[in-house]
């Protein structure tokens, strides 16, 4: 069926598809707060790479599940960080707490770690407690 639906409409204001996949989602939230820390921080945040990943590799990690991860920040290489999909969506569901909240506080907490800068330097409206 290839009528108006597949065209932008009221229906589907981009066109096709009329869902989008919850890691399609997922990105766009990511990359959201992304460009909203590379508007505040552009010197800080063009020195990071940032990649997504489904699940953490859980040798990598003892205890508690993590959110994100980063590597790197040589002479020669950027920092990466890598923020994981599955997990963050787990704990937003379990305490209702907003997905683009808890992304955007996954990425200034690691930025603020990897940096060696606190989690207000990074973002002034940080706001570890604030749900």
């Amino acid at each position: 069926m290839l009528g108006p639906i597949s065209r932008p409409s009221s229906f589907a204001p981009r066109g096709l598809p009329l869902q989008r996949s919850d890691a399609a989602q997922f990105d766009e939230v990511v990359a959201i707060e992304v460009t909203r820390l590379e508007k505040r921080l552009p010197q800080v945040v063009a020195r990071v790479e940032f990649a997504i990943e489904d699940v953490p590799n859980l040798d990598l990690h003892a205890g508690q599940i993590p959110l994100t991860h980063s590597t790197g920040g040589t002479s020669h290489e950027p920092y990466r960080i890598v923020v994981f999909r599955r997990p963050i969506e787990l704990r937003a569901e379990r305490s209702g707490t907003s997905l683009a909240w808890l992304v955007r506080s996954a990425l200034v907490l690691e930025l603020a770690d990897v940096l060696a800068l606190s989690p207000e330097q990074i973002d002034p409206d940080f706001d570890a407690d604030d749900d």
